[in-house]
């Protein structure tokens, strides 16, 4: 049997390649396809055919230019017509043969409506080996259920309960469990940390899943949740399908005067460390360093945004950076300046900095009632020890939508909170630009709670 897990950089999304003889499967491919394609020729074998699990709302998928390159045939679920412009219908038990083993759709709703586990079994043994769980289990999480609205929340959580309780389970202890995301992605809250697991670990570990009932279920379990900006695009590239990417990094260098001129009228991305950014930027910048770019641009902005990015160095530490956004949808790209704020400055043009205060100084300030405490986290995250005066909560995911709860004290001084410091800069960051006064609390209340 071959078997591969690639995931891909910066999403936490888990693709997997299954094969035996001389074909492979693909289940929920990234849209830079060339990666199964190397895998396939290594391992002297072919890709026959792709299983998607469910339209996926935080990636643009691969499926189309796969199949396209390589001629295999995709299957998607006949459970629920989004519109598809490609792919076979299929409906729960289909099986599909490949060589020795053999893959059976499992339909699993809760997430969305159409949604489909994998259950892999090998020939002559009834019992499954592992089964591709895409956003129905996750390794100490279930998948989200409230895509389909407020007014369905219940009858969505109640199918995840039975997708999970009378489907998944049910296939055994011993089976391994292969979801499509683990530990940062967008679509779960409390990922574990852990590159394996099985339906036996998940029943005594998934904190989810230590219930009696249906109904205690969805009473623990139901709840509407952020959704990220970028999700409505990735439904509709995820039906119609995105534009091809091949494996051709597309990158325009730009010089300092194409960055000044356009600066107004692109959303420049500062992707430097944090302290570089506080310490000078280029006036207008926002900061979104590479380990939150995925988790917070598509969050914050809309795909069709024009983007340009300051980096350190040269195009190497880009490159990632250009596949993370066309991961995420995030094609119009229109170049990057290299040795950024160097290039700027030997040019004679002003630098800004972001206004910050320490954990320690922030606790031991006289508190009155002329600033406002910006907590940008999410509501999982709060801890009794956390400060409380003044405090308005609004999730960095949210902020886009939510300034107007900040209005009414736009003349005060906002101090910008997190976890250590880094989404306060990007917050503090984007405030700034629409005329806030922002503060950068560092050290975020990691240190604030440390302090005795």
């Amino acid at each position: 049997m071959f078997f591969k897990k690639i995931e891909t950089e910066g999403l936490a999304h888990y693709s997997y390649m299954i094969g035996d003889a001389d074909d492979i499967v693909v289940i929920d491919p990234m849209r830079d396809v060339e990666v199964y394609m190397n895998e396939a020729r290594k391992a002297g074998m072919r890709i026959k055919y792709i299983l998607e699990t469910h339209r996926n709302e935080d990636y643009v998928i691969g499926s189309m230019e796969l199949a396209d390159k390589t001629g295999a045939t995709i299957y998607i679920s006949d459970h629920e017509d989004l519109g598809h412009v490609y792919g076979e219908k299929i409906k729960d038990g289909f099986v599909l043969e490949i060589g020795k083993i053999s893959l059976k759709a499992i339909h699993t709703p809760g997430h969305t409506l159409g949604h489909m586990s994998y259950a892999l079994y090998e020939r002559d043994v009834e019992k499954a080996y592992m089964v591709f769980t895409g956003d129905c289990l996750f390794m100490g999480d279930l998948g989200r259920t409230d895509f389909y609205g407020e007014e369905n929340l219940e009858k969505m959580t109640g199918l995840l309960y039975e997708s999970v309780f009378e489907k998944l389970i049910p296939l055994g202890d011993h089976v391994l469990i292969c979801p499509a995301h683990g530990a940062g992605s967008a679509c779960g809250d409390s990922m574990d940390e852990r590159p394996y697991s099985s339906i036996g670990y998940e029943k005594i570990t998934n904190k989810l899943l230590q219930v009696s009932s249906k109904d205690e279920f969805i009473q623990k379990f139901a709840r509407m949740r952020i959704k990220p900006r970028y999700f409505e695009r990735m439904e509709v590239l995820n039906v119609k399908g995105g534009d091809y990417v091949g494996n051709e990094v597309v990158l325009n260098t730009l010089t300092v005067d194409e960055v000044a001129k356009m600066k107004a009228d692109v959303l420049l991305i500062d992707s430097r460390t944090k302290e570089g950014y506080i310490g000078g930027h280029i006036p207008g910048s926002i900061y979104l360093p590479k380990g939150n770019l995925t988790a917070f641009l598509g969050s914050i902005y809309h795909p069709e945004e024009k983007i340009a990015f300051v980096i350190d160095g040269k195009v190497g530490a880009m490159e990632e950076i250009y596949w993370y956004c066309k991961r995420i949808g995030f094609d119009n790209i229109v170049g990057y300046l290299p040795d950024g704020i160097e290039k700027w400055q030997e040019k004679g043009n002003e630098v800004e900095q972001l206004a910050t205060i320490s954990a320690k100084e922030y606790r031991e300030m006289p508190k009155g009632d002329d600033f406002v405490l910006l907590d940008i986290r999410d509501f999982n995250e709060m801890e009794e020890k956390d400060p409380v005066e003044n405090k308005v909560n609004i999730p960095l995911k949210s902020l886009y939508e939510s300034l107007e709860k900040l209005d009414t004290d736009k003349h005060k001084t906002i101090y910008v909170l997190c976890g250590s410091g880094n989404r306060a800069t990007t917050a503090t960051a984007y405030l700034k630009v629409r005329g806030y006064e922002a503060v950068v609390i560092t050290g975020g209340a990691e240190m604030y709670r440390s302090i005795v």
